[in-house]
């Protein structure tokens, strides 16, 4: 499982068949004595119930050199979570018969490996290529600073597949970083670009961002890691020319907005949407899975009692959740990586059942 790029997903998503019951209605108390425990900075969250904000609260430091305190504001990196985003831009593209789902992916990188002939688009989207995993280059055992386009598609293009594409599903950062030099390559843009005027702008996400580390960003949230029980700097500071599998920057708010848009079909079609939440099928006819989980497009997707959930957590402490049936999302975002222990998951439980009590949540704390 990779650890600085990937979700930690075992222990993340660790369902069993029951429902957790509240410990106690004090919500404020409860996130309070979670940040305490497990050492959390800051946490903000926001429940939507039917694209409206039920509740929306932020707690903790966004900084704790500077003791600023957490508003919704802040400018979170969301890590994987900039997947379920990079997915909706290919589907964008798909909707705008500008590339098909089941195109292989040498048709847009004709320098491709001979190897990759038999990968699809389908396939990147839903984690079933065969590419492997990992989504950093390392020099002498030490994560370069910065990774360019090229370096980074030269180093996953000697690298072999882990299985045939379509025959076995497998999280992998560099099939997400091939979709975003698809989608260079269909429109005609940067990565950045796209993302800024054709998902970020037209829907009023104007605090968020494609990651840049040499910019200024204003109430950008640190990052923090836990090591031997104790927090330090998160140093995740390498920059990728290219980062459409982990360099979405966002705030509550704006998650809101974008969830709103999806849910009332401004960013793609509702069928669209319906294909991106429905589990992938290998070739023999078996659900996708990945670490067991079953995957859409750009989604986990899964049932809890009888509802449709689709969800995507991020190992920097972001997990988001959508019961779609009951057109109800939780947005959970924090500045702790999931280094030493998943946490989110179960947090986003706790917060769930305190606000909705009548919503099953199966989780095993």
């Amino acid at each position: 499982m990779q650890k600085r790029t990937g979700v930690l997903l075992p222990a993340i998503f660790n369902f069993c068949i029951r429902i957790a019951p509240a410990q106690g209605n004090d919500l404020d108390a409860y996130v309070r004595q979670e940040m305490t425990t497990r050492k959390i900075p800051g946490l903000a969250f926001a429940l939507v119930d039917h694209g409206k904000v039920i509740t929306k609260r932020a707690y903790g430091s966004e900084n704790l050199e500077t003791g600023t305190p957490l508003g919704a504001d802040g400018v979170f990196e969301l890590a994987s979570v900039a997947k379920p985003f990079t997915a909706t831009a290919i589907m964008m593209l798909v909707e705008k018969c500008k590339m098909g789902l089941d195109d292989p992916i040498l048709k847009y990188i004709p320098d491709g490996p001979n190897a990759w002939k038999d990968i699809t688009v389908r396939q990147l989207l839903s984690h079933t290529s065969g590419l492997r995993g990992e989504g950093w280059v390392e020099c002498d055992g030490s994560p370069l600073l910065y990774i360019s386009k090229r370096r980074y598609f030269d180093d996953i293009a000697k690298a072999p597949l882990e299985f045939p594409p379509g025959e076995g599903g497998a999280y992998s950062d560099a099939g997400y970083f091939l979709l975003g030099m698809i989608i260079e390559k269909v429109s005609g843009m940067s990565y950045r670009r796209f993302m800024q005027e054709r998902v970020f702008l037209p829907f009023g996400m104007t605090s968020s961002r494609i990651e840049d580390r040499r910019a200024i960003v204003k109430n950008h949230v640190s990052e923090y890691t836990l090591v031997n029980g104790q927090l330090e700097q998160e140093r995740r500071v390498w920059q990728h020319e290219l980062p459409s599998y982990y360099g979405v920057w966002s705030t509550v708010d704006d998650l809101v907005k974008w969830n709103t848009a999806l849910e009332e079909g401004r960013v793609v079609k509702p069928q669209t949407l319906a294909l991106m939440w429905t589990p992938t099928k290998l070739k023999n006819g078996n659900v996708a899975k990945v670490d067991n989980i079953p995957y859409g497009l750009g989604w986990f997707v899964f049932d809890i009692a009888g509802h449709r959930v689709v969800a995507h957590p991020g190992f920097l402490g972001w997990a988001m959740f959508r019961y779609v049936d009951l057109h109800l999302t939780l947005i959970l975002l924090t500045n702790r990586d999931v280094e030493g222990g998943s946490f989110q998951v179960a947090i986003g439980q706790g917060i769930m059942t305190r606000i909705r009590a009548d919503i099953p949540f199966f989780f095993n704390q």
